[in-house]
């Protein structure tokens, strides 16, 4: 009985591996169409790479987060939170 499904599970795996192959072979990407207008150039990795070595950022400068956090606590209160809170909503929902 165990050769018996050892030779089935065999032939489904050989067969499933053949249809496989076969659905690969009829898939076809097909060739982009050639245009009429001539396609612009990237520019050169060498001088993106340039420009991006040259600048620098002073990490003193950078915000962060307890900047922010002392910014709201002086700007939020009790009493002007809920207008605050639509200021931002507004803010979010502009294009």
């Amino acid at each position: 009985m165990s050769q018996t499904t050892f030779w089935f599970g065999s032939l489904l795996a050989l067969s499933l591996l053949t249809a496989c192959e076969k659905k690969s072979e009829t898939t076809s990407i097909p060739a982009p169409a050639e245009s009429a207008a001539p396609v612009a150039q990237p520019a050169p990795a060498a001088a993106a790479q340039g420009a991006l070595a040259t600048t620098s950022i002073d990490m003193d400068k950078v915000p962060v987060e307890e900047q922010y956090e002392a910014e709201a606590h002086g700007e939020i209160t009790p009493q002007n939170f809920v207008q605050q809170i639509d200021a931002l909503e507004k803010e979010i929902q502009a294009p």
